[in-house]
């Protein structure tokens, strides 16, 4: 199976265009008309700092825009070859963990002092400036390089968080200036490691970055950038590290994409994909800590975001 062997080798199986650009575009502009989607959806910074809040200001299971799109996403949660990829990975009854709307913001979306707040951040998830009624999508401006388990610490669920996939859909065309995912391919053979990451960019290149390992493992990663038109799709491992840099700054456009994690079912003991490609895994895959760039009141310690540290590539 190519998506066997790839997310074995690389940590990651592009599908590329799998879905119908047409019925995409469509679903994409039911959603544009069902919301605001602009400078409005931002908090004032008075009522901001009556009342800061960093903890639960993203999409849950039932405060999530999706969920009046049900018959719409069955054009991709029905699809034969995502249906069969994720069976073969991770069985038939694997379950679907969460699933939401992910917004790149553009600058001009930015009151000024929320791009005072975010300057620099490694993970400038807007959701605690949002306005509390349009927190069920998660809001980015730019997120460096991660691990999807970064939010699945042991505890955190009574799955196992080393089975878990994501699968990332664009709902229209992407291209350099949208915010494109950049894909570290091979990155998930060292295991779960703390974010923020130890990763520096391989001098004469843009394409390469050195990755050190928690226990100073070291490894050379290829940079793919995923651009696409509407309906192009990805999936990766949770410890495949990936990020995003912002919008371009004088864009007005946002990139609004769907994001599911999806992992193997509780009560499936039998052997599926996901233990082939974890049994090639060398380093963590169960961490009880995940991050240590939050302080007590969940708020980002740092401002040293490496993805736009350096002048990235458009091309992979």
């Amino acid at each position: 199976m190519d998506y066997l062997d790839n997310l074995k080798k690389e940590g990651a199986y592009l599908f590329g265009q799998l879905f119908n650009k047409e019925k995409m575009k469509v679903l994409y502009q039911k959603m544009l008309e069902s919301r605001e989607f602009g400078p409005e959806i931002f908090l004032s910074e008075e009522s901001y700092r009556a009342k800061p809040v960093h903890v639960k200001c993203n999409p849950s299971q039932d405060f999530n825009f999706l969920n009046q799109f049900e018959d719409e996403l069955k054009l991709i949660e029905q699809n034969s070859e995502i249906q069969e990829s994720l069976s073969y990975m991770l069985g038939d009854d694997y379950e679907v963990v969460i699933k939401k709307a992910i917004c790149g913001v553009p600058d001009v979306w930015l009151p000024d002092w929320v791009r005072s707040e975010i300057k620099g951040l490694n993970v400038a998830n807007l959701g605690c400036y949002i306005k509390p009624e349009y927190r069920d999508i998660t809001y980015f401006r730019g997120i460096d390089f991660h691990q999807d388990i970064i939010d699945w610490p042991q505890g955190k669920t009574d799955l196992d968080p080393s089975t878990f996939l994501t699968l990332y859909v664009y709902l229209h065309d992407v291209d350099v200036e949208d915010s494109p995912l950049h894909l570290l391919k091979n990155t998930h053979k060292m295991g779960a490691t703390l974010f923020p990451h130890k990763l520096s960019r391989v001098e004469q290149t843009q394409h390469q970055w050195q990755y050190t390992s928690d226990s100073e493992r070291t490894i050379i990663c290829q940079d793919h950038v995923l651009k696409g038109p509407a309906g192009y799709a990805a999936m990766w491992h949770n410890c495949t590290l990936h990020g995003t840099c912002p919008v371009i700054e004088e864009s007005k456009n946002f990139r609004l994409s769907l994001r599911y994690l999806v992992g193997k079912s509780k009560g499936n003991k039998s052997r599926t994909g996901i233990d082939d490609v974890n049994e090639t895994i060398e380093g963590e895959l169960r961490p009880i800590r995940t991050r240590f760039d939050l302080d007590e009141q969940n708020k980002a310690k740092f401002r040293a975001n490496i993805i736009n540290s350096a002048e990235l590539s458009s091309s992979s």
